[in-house]
């Protein structure tokens, strides 16, 4: 059984990582018994866990983005909750923490929204999220402190629009506060989302 178990798991994870917005791949026919197994192993792992990485998996509209900080992914939503992409990430340099000060390098965390989508020259393409919010101007204003601005989800440097810089990129946290991924990744996430998508970071 933990044969038919393991080749089930290895043809659904090839299927996931082969679709795409104009791919459509028909349900394997497996065995009840094995789907039933299949399914409750598949439901003991972390969704947030980045098993795969920049491929959609279901194409369409997002209605909600999720960033966990402390396992470097971003991961889209649709409005039932189920997953349309996994996307490994970088954070800021001071990735531990909220951002709670302009310069403080780290990477908020909150709701926020998407309020503009823009190609950009330094960072091949971003999505600009209304960093601060009300409880950020708040939290800063106690403090004494101004809670800075300008947070997105963006891409690569030039350099590594090519894609071969990406591992490095990924292995540690650059950014000033933002959210960094690959160029790939932000294609995809960008054909899913638009203007006013929720975005939720986590510690």
């Amino acid at each position: 059984m933990k044969r038919y178990i393991y080749i089930a798991i290895l043809f659904i994870t090839a299927t996931l990582l082969t679709t795409g917005c104009s791919r459509h791949k028909a349900e394997p026919k497996i065995d009840a018994n094995v789907t039933k197994e299949v399914n409750e192993t598949v439901a003991k792992i972390d969704p947030f866990d980045w098993t795969q990485n920049d491929e959609i998996i279901k194409c369409v509209p997002a209605t909600k983005i999720v960033v966990v900080k402390s396992k470097r992914v971003l991961v889209l939503l649709d409005e039932k909750g189920n997953i349309l992409s996994k996307h490994r990430v970088s954070l800021g340099k001071n990735p531990k923490g909220a951002k709670i000060e302009k310069g403080d390098y780290r990477t908020p965390e909150g709701t926020y929204k998407i309020i503009d989508k823009r190609e950009d020259k330094k960072y091949y393409k971003e999505l600009l999220i209304d960093y601060p919010n009300e409880h950020d101007i708040e939290e800063a204003k106690k403090l004494g402190v101004n809670p800075g601005g300008g947070i997105t989800i963006h891409a690569q440097v030039p350099r590594f629009w090519d894609g071969n810089g990406d591992d490095y990129t990924l292995s540690h946290d650059w950014t000033e506060g933002c959210v960094a991924m690959t160029n790939k990744g932000m294609d995809n996430v960008w054909k899913l989302v638009k203007l006013g998508t929720v975005v939720e970071i986590r510690e």
